[in-house]
Order: structure tokens, then sequence, then C-alpha cells
């Protein structure tokens, strides 16, 4: 019974610690500085209002969009270790911005003046976080070049961690500091956060491995599609490729054994960017239809404002990361389901929270005065995120290529953007837009269980026919062999003249 213990104490230990110092350094900077980003937004809401508020929502579009733009900037020109310090420089002197704009806002110096100073603010804020984000998880990656997969799937999921738990807690630090102190709080907050990243990166940054800049994917995209538009039949086709049963598509025309300009690799590359991309419309389901909750009354206990705020969905969403990486994998690892079915099941939860909500819509004459009842779209909503955000993630950076996973990863982030666009839009034909986090329109909820269900049968029907990729270093026999009689071919010719 000892041994046994013991090799389940180890097989836990491997598969819950990250074994290099470097990568936790790196896991801790992803916490704080979303702790910066978060408590900047809250100070921002909090201070703020007017037009400023929407200079806000340009923030978070902004920040969105540029994610794979700024991910790609750092896989081909600058590299993840600048592109990740020029983030924390931008986010630094964002804070420094705020700080001013407080100071301008408080004695109303000019409005234009104010303006300003909020436009610099946001412009430094969404470009900074948004290269930082973009590029934290592959550059943590790096640190871990040769460590099993299951080290990588754990570092993956604690990535995921941050948001549910500073959400969490900044939830609870605004329920327990008064509203007069809760601004300045917020801003101090948000700038030790940034300083304690730069800090330890000056002192910490020779310990950390860097990756040598790659090829451009977007390139190669282009290449091989063109290629394949201009040629619809092989050239200098292989003799050994007739055997095949299955004639080539367009695409597998540019690999080199049908006589194309790309190897076998680069062009399964290309095919399987284009088969992950629709796969991302799990997570824009997922931030379409979440919802912060209702607005709180003033004070109010503690378990109603548990009920009534995104604290219960983000408290609950981190307790089962945490119960997964520590319990759960290690006493269940072979009866862990697949990416894509975890997926699945996150958008089955998701689903159940707008059915859950549309109910309380139609049968509860004031929602907010039922925290019971509120609760369980709350729990239901941290479900869906333990489900569907990580393994989002970790199916996003597993079946990328290695020369893309920049600019995949960005376009994972930017499809919470495209989410929470449509999630603004349908609001606004429902004329909800005015109304306190929580829309209180039936039919908009009516809605939403349409759009979550049409994208779960979707989803569902798109991954039972997804062929993962392997990548193997196997030899290739057919080129191998293929180059050979070329070769032999090429020294007759010679031989002949």
């Amino acid at each position: 019974m000892a041994a046994i213990g013991i090799r389940w104490l180890r097989k836990w230990w491997s598969l819950f610690i990250i074994s290099s110092s470097s990568a936790v350094l790196v896991l801790v900077w992803d916490y704080v500085m979303y702790l910066h980003d978060y408590s900047i937004r809250k100070f921002t809401l909090e201070s703020l209002d007017g037009p400023f508020l929407y200079g806000m929502a340009a923030l978070i579009c902004i920040g969105f969009i540029s994610f794979p733009l700024f991910g790609l900037l750092a896989d081909v020109w600058i590299g993840r270790h600048n592109a990740i310090l020029i983030g924390i420089v931008l986010c630094f002197l964002s804070w420094i911005v705020t700080g001013l704009g407080y100071i301008s806002y408080f004695y109303y110096i000019s409005e234009v003046f104010l303006m300003s100073i909020f436009i610099v603010m946001v412009l430094f804020e969404a470009s900074g976080f948004a290269i930082f984000k973009a590029n934290i998880v592959q550059y943590n990656i790096d640190q871990l070049i040769g460590a099993p997969a299951d080290e990588l799937h754990s570092v993956i999921y604690w990535h995921c961690g941050s948001v549910p738990l500073v959400g969490a807690l900044s939830s609870l630090m605004k329920y327990m500091i008064s509203k007069e102190y809760f601004e300045l709080v917020t801003f101090i907050v948000s700038g030790v956060a940034v300083s304690i990243v730069l800090i330890s990166h000056s002192f910490f940054k020779h310990k950390l491995d860097n990756v040598s800049l790659i090829k451009n994917p977007i390139k190669l995209i282009v290449r091989v599609l063109c290629y394949a538009r201009k040629h619809k039949y092989p050239e200098n086709r292989s003799a050994l490729t007739y055997w095949e049963e299955e004639a080539p598509s367009r695409l597998d025309l540019g690999k080199e054994k049908y006589g194309g300009p790309f190897t076998e690799e680069e062009v399964e590359d290309v095919r399987t960017t284009f088969r992950v991309l629709p796969f991302f419309v799990a997570t824009i389901a997922y931030a379409f239809n979440y919802h912060h909750g209702w607005k709180p009354p003033s004070h109010s206990s503690l378990v109603s404002y548990f009920a009534l705020t995104d604290l219960g969905s983000m408290s609950c969403a981190f307790f089962l990361i945490l119960m997964y990486l520590l319990l759960f994998r290690a006493c269940f690892y072979k009866h862990i389901p697949s990416m894509l079915s975890r997926m699945s099941i996150g958008l089955l939860f998701m689903l159940t929270v707008s059915i859950s909500r549309m109910f309380i819509i139609k049968f509860t004459v004031e929602p907010s005065h039922v925290y019971s009842i509120l609760l369980l779209p709350q729990i239901l909503e941290g479900i869906s995120f333990a489900f569907i955000v990580p393994a989002s993630l970790e199916f996003t950076i597993a079946q990328s290529p290695v020369h893309s996973r920049g600019v995949m990863v960005g376009i994972w982030y930017a499809s919470w953007g495209v989410g929470y666009f449509f999630s603004s839009a349908v609001r606004f034909l429902f004329h909800c837009q005015n109304e306190s986090l929580m829309c209180s329109k039936f039919y908009y909820h009516l809605t939403t269980v349409i759009i979550v269900f049409i994208i779960l049968v979707v989803f569902v029907v798109m991954a039972r026919h997804y062929k993962h990729r392997v990548r193997e270093n196997e030899v290739n026999i057919v080129l191998i062999v293929d180059r050979h009689y070329q070769k032999y071919m090429e020294q007759e010719e010679k031989a002949r003249h």
C-alpha cells in the first residue's frame, strides 16, 4: 500500500508541478499583468463617465482586434521576449498617463486636455496589454522545450486560471472596499502590479530562454494558395504517386512529390490552419453569452453579491480548474475526454446558462431579489468556462503549425472580441444597451438560446469529422526513392553527353 501511495504521489506531483523556474516566473507575470489590466479598467469605469466610457470600449475593441497582428509581429520580426518587454513598458506608461489624467480630472483643467490624456492612455494600455497577452503563453512554452506533454498541458491550464482568479479577487475587493476608496485602491494595485513585473524582468531576464525568429506564416499561406489557384494538374509528378487511390487535391499539387515547390509538411500546415479556424466558434459562443450578472443593491450581503455579480462564476471556474489540476488528472487520467469533447460539454453548459436565464426572466417578477435562483446560471457559466477556455487554447496550440502559433493564439483572443461585439449588437437590437448588465427582455434571451444551440450543433458536427494533426518524424520513403531515381537519371544524362 505504501508503494502504491508513493507512486500516486509521484504521478500527482509530475502532473501538477512545473519543473522550470523560468516557466513559473513567466506564469506569475501573466497573473500580475492581468491584475494590472483588470484594475486599470475597473479604475477607469469607476472614475470616468460620459464620452470617456466610449474610450474604454475602444480600448477593448482595439485590444482584441490587434492580438493576431502582435502575435505575427513577435514571431517574425521582433521576437517574443522583446514583444513582451515592449508590452510591459507600454502598460507602465499607460498607468503613469492614467495618473496624470486622474489628477487633471480631479481639478478639471480642460476637457480637451482630459480627452487627449485619455486617448493616449487607451492607446498605450490597449496595445501594451495586447502585445503582452498575445505572446505570453507561447513564450512560456518556449521555456519548456523538451518538456513532457503533461507539463505543457498544466501550463496552459494555469494560464487560463488567471482570468477567473483575478476576476473573483477584484469583485471581492470591490465588495469589501467602500466606493470612495475603491478608485484609489485599484489605481495603486494596477501600478504595483506592473512595477513588480518590470523589476522582476530586470533581475531574472538572463534566466529566460529565447527562441529565434521563424518564417512568416502568412507569406507561406499566400504562396501555397496562389500555387493551388494557378495549377490544376501536377507537374513532374513522381511515378510512385500513381499508386495512390485518391486523386490529389488542388492544395496537394504544391507538394514536392507532385512537382510542387513546397514540402509535404508546409502544405499540411496550411491545410491544418484552415481546419482549426472554424473551431474558434466555441470561444465566440462563450463570449457572446457571457454576462457579468445583475447590479447588486447597496449594502447587500456577501451571499447576494456572490449570486448577483460574476464573483460566483469566476470563483466556480477557478475552483474547477484547480481541482482538475490537483485531483482529476491524477485520479482519472485515462478517462479525461478529448479537447473537442471538453469544448462540446462546455457549450452544452453554456446552452443551459441561456435557458436558465430565459426562464428566470420569464417566470420571476424581480430576479434580483431571488438570489438562490440567480446563483444557478452563475455556477453553470463557471463550469462552461472551465471546459471551453482551457481546452480551446490547448487545442489551438496543439494543432496549429509551429510557425503560425503566434497568429493562431492571437486569433483565439480575437474571437473573444468577436463574441463580445455580437453580444453588444444583439443587446442593441433588443434595446438592452441602457440596462444594468443583464438584459430583462425575454426575446433577447430566447434569441441567445437559439444562437448557442445552433453553434453547439455545428460544433459537434465539425468535431466528429475533424482529423487531428499528428506530427511524426517518420522517414518519407516515397520522397527518398523519388530523389534517388531523379539523381540517377541526371547522372545518366551527364554520362551520355
